[in-house]
């Protein structure tokens, strides 16, 4: 029985460009028997198929239940299209670009168990190389200049391919077919070990291992990663003690603890009570840093995190920090545990380029371990906590692994820029029913930050392909991000709209759980520049987020900021400044917080009516 050709197209959009999915489409395209084609465009990912009933379907059936692993489907659509007469293979298609893309940008992801293997196989041509990748894994976001996701448009353009790796390049059924920033010894980057002035020492291998020799002599090294420059030292033993204190000096950062690397999860074991939410954020492919609750015995520096009992750890996600802890283990008996912390001096943004880090981390460094392959987004590491009581992730920083991945909101709507805050900033721009939240960008209180936020302003919506139709900013009129919304609104000839500091965060969350309509919404985190030019903190607000109104229908009562917004950086101020409101004056005892709270009726603020 001959059944009847019909041809089919699909288009894809989502996290569907770098992470292998051409080849995933040939292979289930060969399996199934059908013709057709498949290619990279600025609306997603195109396929054609053709072939009978049976086949198509089986394809059909592949597209939605194998896809790859990185890859994340937000749309698909189907169309019946004319049969195409003689075609007789399936053909993988040239990338196109065109103004006004849909494609997700993958985040920067860690090494996969494959590239492991090869990176440790001594017979492997790969082995111990630093900068190992395939479809599944490697960097991403940080390595891009813009969109189609090719290798001319990311900062691997400069190393041309040897032979080896453009077969594997131009291999559909090879894991590294279209992998952009597939490499090797002979045609791509490499690493060396300078002084801190710059004094190149050796390459490759022998220049990761002698880091690791520097490390387990109490010595700080710089080390280019992948989204910039952290600042690596011992976190164990008395070397550790001693390290961790002269990074502090040097870096004049004391109290606030310092994230670590482990070597593996036995490693994180070894230092932290793991619940079985914390180990698989530690294993995820985001690799962020967990905050876990550090176990009494762990042989960890007490340098490293007093006054807390939690420890930030993360485990390595590029080939570089595998191989150096491979040599780091040889190196000492201690546990093989790390402080990785972000390579900048305080309130600065991360270290991008080598001269940048030579220049800026020469004071706390002692040696600099540099690669050559160019990051062209500096991403901050992410930080996240698993809540105790949903056992769900909370972020408080996001970046690495999950910038730029968008929160889908409820409704298309105009593009817009929000700015953002002052203190722990990040931008968005939102396209349709997507919110792209910015990396971690940092304190908008220097040039430095400053600078780094307008790179990021000027980077996401040339890659998203948007044009923002309009800017929203906080009310505060000296914040920085007030003032560069006013700038842009007029550079852009587009309207600038103020928005209050608490019933933005409301706004935010009724978009990011896709709720419509009118809500109560409790804002409870500190002071805002308020509508009536006091200073707000602990609002309810009634808010209808389709009209875009929003109303105070209560508060916390006022209480005094002794020296204004130093007493926000300076809470003993405001806890002094509740004391002098409630008559209390002066005491011939020492106030403790026991004694405070005893008299809890005097000092808990009351909810007033409008």
């Amino acid at each position: 029985m001959t059944h009847r050709a019909r041809r089919k197209r699909y288009i894809i959009t989502g996290q569907v460009q770098g992470v292998g999915f051409r080849p995933f489409v040939y292979r289930i395209a060969l399996e199934n028997k059908v013709t057709g084609t498949v290619s990279n465009t600025s609306d997603g990912v195109f396929i054609e198929v053709q072939g009978d009933e049976r086949t198509l379907a089986g394809f059909a059936f592949d597209l939605e239940d194998k896809l790859p692993p990185l890859a994340e489907v937000t749309s698909k659509t189907e169309d019946e299209l004319p049969i195409v007469d003689g075609e007789t293979e399936f053909k993988i298609l040239a990338s196109e670009g065109k103004k006004g893309n849909r494609v997700l940008i993958s985040a920067d992801v860690a090494t996969c168990d494959d590239c492991l293997r090869d990176i440790f196989d001594p017979e492997n041509r790969r082995f111990e190389y630093p900068f190992t990748n395939c479809t599944n894994c490697g960097p991403r976001y940080t390595i891009t200049k813009s969109i189609p996701y090719d290798r001319a448009k990311t900062s691997m353009s400069c190393f041309p391919l040897c032979s080896d790796c453009k077969t594997e390049y131009e291999d559909p059924l090879d894991r590294r077919f279209h992998a952009q920033p597939n490499a090797c010894d002979v045609c791509g980057p490499y690493v060396w070990l300078t002084t801190q002035d710059g004094v190149e020492q050796c390459r490759g291998t022998k220049a990761i291992i002698q880091t690791a020799e520097a490390l387990a002599t109490g010595r700080i090294a710089a080390v280019k990663g992948l989204g910039g420059f952290h600042l690596v030292c011992m976190a164990t033993g008395a070397q550790g003690q001693q390290a961790i204190e002269t990074l502090r000096t040097r870096k004049n950062r004391w109290g606030k603890p310092l994230a670590v690397m482990v070597r593996d999860i036995e490693t994180a074991r070894a230092i932290a009570d793991l619940t079985e939410e914390e180990e698989h954020l530690l294993l995820s492919k985001e690799r962020p840093i967990v905050l876990c609750r550090q176990r009494c015995d762990a042989p960890i520096a007490k340098a490293l995190n007093p006054g807390t009992q939690y420890v930030g750890i993360m485990l390595p996600y590029t080939p570089l920090h595998h191989i150096l802890f491979k040599y780091f283990a040889q190196q000492t008996c201690e546990l093989p545990v790390l402080v990785m912390t972000s390579g900048n001096m305080s309130s600065e943004p991360i270290a991008l380029g080598n001269r940048e880090a030579l220049k800026r981390l020469h004071p706390l460094a002692d040696v600099f371990l540099l690669h050559n392959r160019d990051i062209l987004v500096r991403v901050d590491d992410s930080v996240v906590r698993v809540q105790e009581d949903t056992a769900k992730p909370q972020f408080f920083r996001r970046a690495r692994g999950f910038a730029p991945r968008p929160v889908f909101m409820a409704d298309n709507a105009p593009s817009v820029l929000g700015v953002g805050p002052e203190l722990k900033n990040t931008l968005c721009y939102t396209r349709d029913n997507e919110a792209f939240v910015s990396q971690h960008i940092g304190d908008m209180q220097n040039l430095e930050v400053y600078s780094f936020y307008e790179e990021i302003a000027e980077f996401l919506p040339q890659i998203l392909e948007v044009t923002a139709e309009a800017v929203v900013h906080d009310l505060h009129p000296d914040y920085m991000t007030t003032r560069f919304a006013r700038d842009y609104g007029e550079e852009h000839n587009i309207p600038v709209l103020g928005l209050q500091h608490h019933a933005a965060h409301i706004f935010s969350v009724l978009a990011e759980n896709k709720f419509t309509g009118t809500a109560l919404g409790l804002a409870l985190d500190g002071t805002g520049y308020g509508e009536d030019g006091t200073i707000w903190g602990g609002e309810l607000l009634c808010i209808n987020n389709e009209t875009l109104e929003h109303s105070r229908l209560g508060r916390l009562a006022h209480i005094p900021l002794p020296g204004g917004e130093t007493a926000i950086h300076e809470p003993w101020r405001i806890a002094q400044g509740i004391l002098w409101n409630a008559g209390i004056k002066k005491s011939d005892k020492e106030w403790t917080w026991q004694s405070v709270f005893s008299q809890q009726s005097l000092f808990l603020p009351q909810l007033l009516e409008r």
